[in-house]
């Protein structure tokens, strides 16, 4: 979102409504924008009756805020906030964008329990009524319109925008010359079956590991460590300032782990950020077999898909990326190859824009 936000702030007074929970506190706002956060802590998507009660507090606070700010476009994502934005749209002409960057799990594979399939299908329903609201729908991943929203909006309305970073952000990267070989995980920690995978796939290959970031569950992420405590080789930073520290976090590592729970439908047709900014450091990704994610690095060759639950294989992948220099450096020509096509977020940018000013409504309150 806050690269939305950089987006926007070209061209309209830009101004943030959300609330932070306490247990994902993990990120930094968007600079030089105003930012209106309510302290409500929002359970997680699963808990969908307690999230419902808890998140009827924000809904009136922040529709109480909008009618202050008196908007011309809302840009929001999650269910929630759109239910906000179409409950302020029946009341004023307001362009609406939503985001999907996670696809609910169990909108691609219905629950057995007889009491979620009926939440599940009560959630549809007030999706499908609220999405009437929306005028385009912004995806981080092709997949999340074909195997969901096809139904709900015109596909001339989808704009897929990658999750690619700003280039600008990674102008002081240097990428990692001698020293122990080094596999980086950066981002939000979670699937801890995975990040342990790893862990004991390096130890056996005698690398090193770096986790930056911090965990989307504050318990796993001390499980994990504790998971490692005796381990001199795994290294930890916590939480980071991504525009002040990503390119010296990627200068520290020879390749890019995101390998997650390929089990996961939703894993499955993600594309999460670590392989725009695997490509644009010019660093080798590892990443699970049978995922969309998996079949665009094995089809522009940056990285090597392994099994996410076989640790064999992925000690295999890692000591090929550790004892042969030559195939990192093809991993990387690879990468230049297709730097262009993938990261130019200039267009999705521009379409952005374009969307946002076609019948110039904005520009004007924001």
């Amino acid at each position: 979102m806050n690269k939305r936000i950089e987006v926007f702030k070209q061209f309209a007074k830009t101004k943030v409504i959300c609330t932070r929970r306490a247990s994902q506190n993990i990120w930094e706002p968007a600079q030089d924008v105003e930012h209106i956060i309510f302290d409500i802590d929002l359970p997680s998507a699963k808990q969908i009756v307690k999230r419902a009660v808890i998140s009827h507090g924000f809904r009136k606070r922040a529709l109480a805020k909008l009618e202050e700010l008196q908007p011309d476009l809302i840009y929001t994502e999650g269910l929630d906030s759109l239910m906000i934005a179409g409950a302020y749209k029946q009341r004023h002409a307001v362009k609406v964008f939503y985001e999907v960057a996670d696809l609910r799990e169990n909108y691609l594979t219905k629950p057995k329990n007889p009491g979620k399939r009926l939440l599940t299908n009560l959630l549809l329903q007030r999706e499908k009524k609220t999405f009437k609201n929306v005028d385009f729908l912004v995806v981080t991943s092709p997949k999340f319109y074909e195997m969901h929203y096809r139904s709900l909006i015109d596909q001339e309305r989808m704009l897929f925008i990658p999750n690619a970073p700003d280039q600008n952000v990674f102008h002081s990267y240097q990428k990692k010359g001698d020293g122990r070989f080094t596999v980086g995980f950066i981002g939000g920690i979670r699937y801890l079956k995975q990040m342990k995978m790893l862990v004991d796939a390096a130890n056996a290959i005698d690398a090193d590991v770096l986790f930056a970031g911090s965990a989307f569950n504050p318990l796993e992420f001390e499980e994990i460590k504790a998971y490692c405590s005796s381990m001199s080789n795994v290294d930890f930073t916590g939480r980071y300032n991504y525009e002040a520290e990503i390119a010296g976090l990627y200068g520290k590592v020879d390749c890019v782990y995101a390998v997650y729970d390929a089990d996961n439908p939703n894993v499955r047709i993600a594309l999460p950020n670590k392989l725009y900014e695997s490509i644009l450091c010019e660093l080798p990704i590892i990443v699970a077999k049978g995922t969309y994610l998996s079949e665009l690095v094995e089809e522009n060759g940056v990285g090597i898909s392994v099994s996410h639950l076989d640790e064999k294989e992925l000690e295999q992948a890692l000591l090929k990326l550790k004892t042969e220099p030559l195939f990192r450096e093809q991993i990387a020509d690879h990468c230049r190859k297709c730097r262009k096509g993938i990261l130019d977020m200039q267009k999705p940018a521009e379409r952005l824009k374009t969307a946002a000013k076609a019948d110039e409504e904005c520009g004007g309150k924001g």
